[in-house]
């Protein structure tokens, strides 16, 4: 009972935990991959041929199959093939994910594992901000608010992706009582001191995706969302006042609707360099890219003499921080091309699920979110990323509607 039930909540679990940490959510994925290639060789036909398992293998071709394209005109051969290869293991782990969760009971303690992990981390980062330690005595710097993933500043990217998660379960406490809309404030706070722009557009992304599928305006209470709004706003704007940092970086964000370049440059956190850098390697390979992970090896390369990293006295980026433009110069128009197929294959089959299958269009709305093409964070094909990606869309693929449950 144990290995059939609890074991593969574990692992899944833990797979988005970990990312806490910068390799542990690695160690469940390697064991799931392990285990999904051994299922697969007892039971191929169950593992391999339900129609779940077509739609996750067919998802990931989307993106491997362009990488497999860009290798032959690799600027760096050793590291594109070693980032291709070793991204198969994603495909065997969503499989065992895919396989497993076709048990009820699994898919209930997933989810519920996920919303105490979120809420956790929302509550730790409240707790880090207010008393200038979270739980595990990782301080606040009186700037980015970092929470359990200190010191990396990824705790409001990761939040904004799961947002959608949270706002699903606090909708449906909220049936019960008004005041359970309370509940977004730590996600709110955590997000938004952040200080991280890239996952305010997230999370206006995953809110806007949110709404579009679950949120029936014409049985909102015009009255508590007028009262939550307003509340909302007037929070807003006492900590835009009373927190320099954060008005700082709002202002700055204001200069994305600039003609200055300059303003523009600052607002974007210097990335228009790379982004124009980045655009002659797509003149220069257009077809199938320069390969996965590439950008850094020819960054000098291709940028101007006047261009902001190279003038700091680096050697550029290791991505140009532009999630649609990173395909396009990793695995030129192929890839971009998989990239859209990838998209609109999401997108369809979290609205087809949002009424039958709401927790697998909840998952597939996180992937979407976190494959949306303005990211400006962390690399498409780097591994961090990947499996909080796959793991998502692997459990989106988890239809009941399609697939029965594992015989008893």
């Amino acid at each position: 009972m144990f290995a059939n039930c609890y074991l593969p909540a574990a692992l899944i679990v833990l797979s988005i935990a970990g990312l806490a940490s910068e390799n542990l959510s690695h160690y469940p994925i390697g064991i799931m991959c392990l285990l999904g290639l051994y299922l697969a060789w007892r039971d191929y036909a169950g593992v391999v041929r339900s129609s779940n398992a077509r739609l996750l293998i067919a998802m990931f071709a989307c993106v491997w199959v362009p990488m497999l394209l860009a290798l032959p005109d690799a600027v760096n051969p050793a590291r594109a093939m070693k980032t291709t290869f070793l991204y198969v293991h994603f495909l065997p782990a969503g499989l065992y994910v895919v396989y497993m969760l076709r048990d009820h009971l699994v898919r209930r303690i997933v989810w519920s594992g996920f919303a105490i992990v979120i809420a956790f981390w929302c509550i730790d980062g409240v707790i880090q901000l207010v008393f200038g330690r979270d739980l595990f005595g990782y301080p606040y710097d009186g700037s980015i608010l970092k929470g359990v993933f200190y010191p990396k500043q990824r705790f409001g990217l990761i939040l904004a992706v799961f947002a959608p998660l949270y706002l699903h379960i606090v909708q449906r406490l909220a049936a019960r009582s008004i005041w359970a809309w309370l509940l977004l404030l730590p996600l709110a706070v955590s997000v938004l001191f952040s200080l991280k722009r890239t996952a305010w557009v997230m999370g206006l992304a995953a809110i806007g995706a949110y709404i579009v599928c679950f949120v029936r305006l014409r049985r909102l209470n015009l009255r508590v969302v007028i009262g939550f709004g307003g509340a909302a706003a007037v929070a807003l704007a006492i900590a835009i006042v009373s927190v320099p940092n954060l008005r700082t970086q709002i202002t700055d964000t204001m200069g994305l609707f600039s003609a200055d370049f300059e303003r523009v440059d600052l607002a974007t956190s210097r990335r228009l360099s790379l982004w124009h850098t980045g655009l002659s390697m797509v003149r220069a390979n257009w077809l199938n890219g320069i390969g996965p992970r590439g950008f850094r090896t020819v960054y000098r390369e291709f940028a101007g003499p006047d261009d902001f990293w190279i003038k700091l006295g680096t050697k550029g980026q290791t991505h140009p921080h532009l999630m649609g433009l990173e395909v396009l110069i990793e695995t030129g128009v192929i890839g971009l091309i998989g990239y859209v197929l990838l998209l609109i294959i999401l997108g369809r089959e979290m609205w087809r699920q949002r009424i039958v299958e709401p927790q697998a269009a909840i998952y597939l709305m996180i992937a979407l979110v976190a494959l949306f093409p303005l990211n400006a964070h962390l690399a498409f094909y780097g591994s961090y990323w990947s499996s909080l990606v796959w793991i998502a869309i692997a459990l989106g693929c988890v239809r009941r509607d399609t697939d029965p449950g594992p015989a008893a």
